[in-house]
């Protein structure tokens, strides 16, 4: 692959990345906001129903004159429920002064509580406390970030190797193209031709067409002198013109130049044809 091939597909790669990465770290970045706070509301929704579910379990307890710290089983019922409840993270039975009675805690730290009081006749004999936490809703989003990324590299290495193969290839044959009309120019083709079918419409081909244009109007000029010159020579029957005529050739005429030609990475010079 030629140095423009390589420098067209850079280019691509490392625009799409950029412009694909901030964009759909803009986008990731949005959706976890929106899912974070619905999972939050809808996890605050189930712990509120528990917390209610729990207290008049426990109001029918109390309404036969069993303490909340005496009733058995509670711990191991509160542990299951923890554990089959999602989005849960402790739940914390109090007595009517507020201490603690029983608990189930689980491994990660909740972030919302909810409570519901255990009422008797109107009496408050307990509370029931729900903590809650997002994470285990939210908790498959964690990575997105960089799942896009890579999707997004993918895309931009297929774009770097696209434009490397086809603009990058486009630029070199329209370079070789640009430099054989040079060539052809020095050898004495000096129609232009339509140069937008043969090296685009860019300022080097305005440029190109421009100096080719000029190179017919010189070498017009360039004939008529010669022209003239054997004319001259055609009557000149005692020799004595010619030393002055072709002095002022040699000072009229330009001297041969030599067009180097190109590689797809570099120009080298070499020697024009026939010379």
């Amino acid at each position: 692959m030629g140095r423009t091939r390589l420098v067209t597909g850079l280019v691509a790669f490392i625009l799409t990345f950029a412009l694909g990465g901030a964009a759909s770290l803009l986008l990731v970045s949005q959706f976890k906001t929106t899912v974070e706070e619905t999972a939050r509301r809808d996890v605050s929704v189930i712990g509120g129903s528990l917390a209610r579910a729990l207290a008049q379990q426990f109001e029918k307890a109390a309404r036969f004159g069993i303490p909340l710290k005496l009733l058995p089983g509670v711990e191991s019922y509160l542990a299951q429920t923890l554990t089959q409840t999602p989005g849960i993270t402790r739940i914390v039975v109090r007595g009517p002064d507020g201490r603690e009675v029983r608990s189930a805690i689980g491994p990660t730290t909740g972030t919302d509580t909810v409570s519901a009081p255990i009422q008797v006749d109107g009496l408050s004999v307990g509370l029931v406390e729900v903590t809650t936490s997002p994470t285990s809703f939210s908790a498959g989003i964690d990575d997105t970030e960089w799942r896009m990324l890579g999707a997004v590299a993918g895309c931009a290495l297929m774009s770097g190797l696209l434009a490397a193969w086809l603009a990058g290839g486009a630029l070199n044959r329209r370079r070789q193209r640009f430099v054989t009309a040079l060539e052809r120019n020095l050898d004495g083709d000096l129609d232009p031709g339509p140069y937008s079918a043969a090296i685009g419409r860019s300022s080097v081909a305005r440029a190109f067409h421009a100096l080719s244009m000029e190179a017919r109007r010189i070498g017009a000029k360039v004939t008529a002198f010669q022209a003239y010159a054997e004319e001259l020579l055609a009557v000149d029957f005692d020799g004595q013109l010619r030393p002055e005529v072709e002095r002022i050739r040699r000072e009229a005429l330009p001297a041969p130049v030599h067009l180097p030609t190109t590689t797809d990475d570099t120009l080298s010079p070499q020697p024009k044809r026939g010379a």
